[in-house]
């Protein structure tokens, strides 16, 4: 992979979206034109236009609450409902429209799960408002890490976490959790058992820079890390890196494990 926009002078302000936005499509433009080719790359620029067009339709508007219950219950606001015109077409321009993790889907990812919990930290890439990090809360994580680069979504995901840590009504299992408003492509690993989870935040090309860096993180410090990815649709990424192996899965996700027992972690 191409390090060399992980040198380039990035946005500071993380309270808006104007610069950082065209720093963000400058850049997945440049990787996307590399992963693809320039006409592959106008081809699926056109189709993540129209279906960011789509999105917006009154039509599709019930989608857009999700699952309101587990925001009634618990006093928090993680569906897509309240999002900005701007920063959903965006999202669904540069990456994948946001939507909030379904609770019953989450608890079969996590009960698929074949390891002691209490000695992994979980990330969240793409985190949107937290609600992944909220669920992930109701487990022996030994932390929980949330990663989102849009500003709006970010400041969602720390108001609910400030919420949700501060009801005594919620039974906390871990309460070490935080929101980082950062792209994921320069998100650095913690060198410590990870299990790393994924609504589909991603384009293709984002998805294979992501999961490169993680390859390198777990060479440059071997230890047991998971990938449970919900909706699956570069799912041919996982299934093709010769340091993973599928443990489970199900129509709607899919989880995988790094080849532990291998004495060195080979490349794609």
């Amino acid at each position: 992979m191409d390090d060399a926009d992980s040198n380039l002078s990035r946005p500071s302000d993380a309270s808006g979206t104007g610069a950082s936005s065209r720093w963000s499509f400058a850049r997945q433009w440049r990787e996307s034109v590399r992963y693809f080719g320039l006409p592959r790359h106008l081809l699926e620029l056109a189709g993540a236009t129209w279906d960011a067009l789509l999105e917006m339709l009154p039509s599709r508007r019930k989608a857009r609450f999700g699952d309101l219950d587990y925001d009634w219950e618990r006093s928090v606001d993680t569906t897509r409902s309240s999002v900005s015109f701007r920063t959903q077409f965006f999202t669904g321009l540069t990456a994948r429209p946001y939507f909030a993790s379904e609770p019953w889907l989450f608890e079969q990812i996590m009960q698929a799960m074949p390891i002691d919990l209490s000695k992994f930290t979980f990330i969240d890439l793409g985190a949107g408002k937290g609600r992944a990090l909220l669920m992930a809360s109701d487990y022996l994580f030994q932390k929980i890490i949330g990663v989102e680069f849009m500003p709006e979504l970010h400041h969602a995901a720390q108001k609910n976490i400030a919420k949700y840590s501060n009801d005594r009504r919620q039974c906390r299992q871990c309460r070490q959790i935080e929101s980082l408003c950062q792209d994921a492509r320069d998100f650095q690993f913690p060198l410590e058992p990870l299990v790393v989870y994924l609504f589909n935040p991603f384009s293709e090309p984002t998805f294979a820079r992501v999961l490169e860096n993680l390859r390198r993180s777990v060479e440059q410090e071997p230890r047991p890390v998971y990938i449970a990815y919900r909706f699956p649709e570069f799912e041919a990424l996982l299934a093709q890196a010769r340091w993973l192996e599928k443990i489970a899965g199900a129509e709607q996700w899919a989880l995988y494990g790094n080849r532990r027992n291998h004495a060195a972690i080979p490349a794609f």
